[in-house]
């Protein structure tokens, strides 16, 4: 009876730590895969979130840039800033399946609401385009503020909003006309943001300030800055005045992740009340921040150490560094939906 019964637990004990790795797998079993550009390089290093493991290298042109992803998580859109393209890669495969010729410098990019165009800020030229993703053309280009960088769609698609550098601006943009409906003046250049599930507010990064501006769009205004905690005095000034550069929303909203590019860190904070929860040591110079689907890993590059750091956003401990190619900076999980 005795041997019955700790076989019986042995058994339970093994059932119950098998279940606990599925779950923990769980990113690998819905084909969750994390895409590294290496800005420096010539790849996208293609990593497995379940098991924080390299896959394969991509080659797809000198100095990878801006991803984003289709809704259902089938295609990646890439920008090249050396080649000039807009390459569109099947994430089942990982095989580049389109390409279109775009302008000069090409950054992050956005899609409309209905996938049917991509809008892609060119840096190079101080203008955006509209790629046609049907038609596989540029179809349209306008002109931005300086050093135009970044652009994101607005979570009920009735606005896309780009940041640039130089310009200090958020330019506003109307996809039913695709024509600029508004141009906001920031008093800084505008670096990455992160928009809340709600439309707002919009979390902006901002030239010369270690922190994040907070960000109304209906109002056109700033509601506060915050500032990270104090860099030490000798601290040389990042290139181009690039305090912080990766905002990232998790747990529904209610965490904000921001690097500290000179400080080699990660704060997280509460939200709506805006306090700091947690600092994490990352590697050198962390760039750029995405999460799985469930929110349970963040991952951050590090662009002057060549590694990814990802990160338990529970525990707030790392879980592994890993290496990728030369400066890696955008990064994204991409996950794709079951077949309805």
């Amino acid at each position: 009876m005795r041997f019955l019964i700790l076989a019986f637990l042995t058994f339970a004990v093994v059932a119950i730590s098998s279940g606990a790795r599925a779950l923990v797998s769980s990113p690998a079993q819905n084909g969750s895969k994390l895409y590294v550009t290496n800005s420096s390089g010539d790849d996208v290093t293609i990593i497995d979130p379940a098991t924080l493991k390299v896959i394969r290298s991509l080659k797809v042109g000198h100095g990878p840039h801006g991803l984003v992803a289709s809704a259902d998580g089938t295609r990646l859109y890439l920008t090249v800033e050396d080649t000039q393209k807009l390459l569109i890669i099947d994430t089942a495969t990982d095989q580049i399946i389109g390409e279109v010729t775009i302008g000069k410098t090409p950054n992050k990019p956005t899609l409309s609401k209905d996938e049917r165009y991509c809008y892609i800020p060119l840096r190079g030229e101080d203008a955006f385009e509209i790629v046609d993703l049907k038609a596989m053309k540029v179809i349209k280009r306008l002109p931005a503020p300086a050093w135009p960088h970044n652009m994101y769609t607005a979570p009920d698609g009735k606005r896309i909003y780009l940041g640039s550098i130089n310009g200090g601006k958020i330019t506003v943009i109307d996809p039913a006309t695709q024509s600029v409906a508004n141009e906001i003046d920031m008093g800084a250049g505008v670096r990455p943001m992160a928009i809340s599930k709600r439309g707002s507010p919009i979390y902006v990064a901002l030239s010369k300030l270690h922190g994040f501006a907070v960000f109304d769009p209906d109002q056109k205004k700033i509601l506060r800055k915050v500032e990270l905690p104090p860099l030490p005095p000798d601290t040389p000034t990042p290139y181009l005045n690039t305090y912080t550069h990766g905002l990232l929303l998790v747990d529904n909203d209610r965490e904000l992740w921001v690097t500290s590019c000179p400080g080699n860190a990660l704060y997280v904070f509460s939200l709506p009340d805006l306090k700091q929860t947690a600092k994490i040591e990352t590697g050198e110079l962390p760039n750029w921040l995405t999460a799985t689907a469930d929110d349970r890993i963040v991952f951050v590059s590090n662009a002057a150490a060549d590694t990814v750091t990802a990160i338990d956003a529970r525990t707030k401990k790392v879980l592994a560094t890993i290496p990728v190619g030369r400066a890696p900076k955008r990064l994204l999980v991409v996950t794709p939906k079951p077949a309805a």
